[in-house]
């Protein structure tokens, strides 16, 4: 059955832009995955606001200024459609709005936007507890300096906690700022203590046996919708409003959530894209050489690539022991 999923966009061609000054103003459509191969593009009958997607342009940006008179460049899909439209939207995790356009960039290769991977930051949600050396707390009454707990143990201070919300407008417009549900107990042995909401990309640590099989690693790390496919996680639509929370350490962490084995933000270059720009302003306030640091931009597990985390739900969906070995 077709999967559909409506998102933000710019009606607009980065590779023939309209002129400096030009108005753009946020467009809410509806993309159907015709083959539901979890890719939007031109083959499979895909289509976008009831037109077949003839095109797909991964990577282009489009620069804009704001109604405040500030700049944002954003970076996306651009599709080209049937009926000779093309339609630019974000994959970096930022919310459009309306606004004037200044200036874009263009790639030359055609490619696909995949649903699960492309669209919406990594980060928990209000009411999470996080696991401290006092003990469980909320991640809403966390603040710099808190001490965390990691694996076997280990102290980690928190440096930075930064939040964004959607109200129920906004999770209705665009699906992807819709959280991911992982009901208590889905993830094996136990875990999440309690369901547990989290953002399409924050990633879960995994340690089935499978795990090693595959990678030669015993952990890793895979985002929470590549879940969806297993039973108890799923995207919740029923949420009407959401507060997502970034936890920042001097380096990428594994903490605990709700009893779960789950990552700090990921501060690497492809990760810095989908944290809003306030809240990017404000890291890089704190962090100026961030991304000249070697060590704020490596993982702290092992990130398997797309196909490998689809065939790893694949072959996990069909085992017969927890996914999640232990806390």
């Amino acid at each position: 059955m077709p999967a559909t999923y409506t998102d933000q966009f710019w009606v607009l061609d980065p590779y023939a832009p309209p002129p400096a000054g030009t108005a753009l103003a946020v467009q809410n459509y509806d993309l159907v995955d015709q083959d539901d191969d979890g890719d939007i593009g031109r083959f499979g009958g895909d289509t976008i606001n009831g037109v077949d997607v003839t095109r797909a342009y991964p990577g282009d940006t489009v620069t804009v200024t704001l109604d405040d008179g500030s700049s944002m460049t954003v970076t996306g899909t651009t599709f080209y459609l049937a009926n000779g439209t093309q339609v630019f939207t974000p994959t970096d995790g930022s919310v459009l709005q309306d606004a004037t356009f200044s200036s874009s960039g263009f790639v030359t290769t055609t490619g696909v936007l995949d649903v699960s991977e492309d669209l919406g930051p990594p980060c928990l949600t209000s009411g999470t507890l996080i696991q401290t050396d006092e003990g469980p707390r909320l991640v809403e009454d966390l603040e710099s300096g808190s001490i965390l707990l990691g694996p076997e143990g280990q102290s980690q201070t928190l440096r930075m906690v930064l939040k964004t919300s959607f109200c129920a407008r906004q999770l209705g417009e665009i699906s992807k700022l819709l959280p991911v549900r992982i009901v208590a107990g889905a993830l094996g042995n136990g875990l999440p203590k309690r369901d547990l909401l989290v953002s399409r990309q924050h990633r879960m640590l995994l340690n089935a046996p499978m795990v090693k099989r595959m990678f030669g690693h015993a952990e890793v790390l895979v985002p929470a919708i590549r879940l969806t496919d297993l039973p108890g996680i799923y995207v919740d639509h029923s949420v009407k409003s959401v507060t997502y929370y970034h936890l920042v350490f001097d380096q990428h962490e594994i903490i605990y959530a709700e009893g779960a084995a789950t990552e700090s933000l990921y501060t690497g270059p492809e990760a810095l894209r989908s944290v809003p720009d306030d809240a990017l302003s404000e890291l890089l306030l704190m962090f100026p050489d961030l991304k000249r640091r070697p060590e704020m931009t490596e993982p702290a597990l092992p990130i398997p690539e797309r196909a490998e985390q689809k065939e790893l739900i694949s072959r996990l969906g069909g085992a017969i022991y927890p996914i999640l070995q232990r806390a």
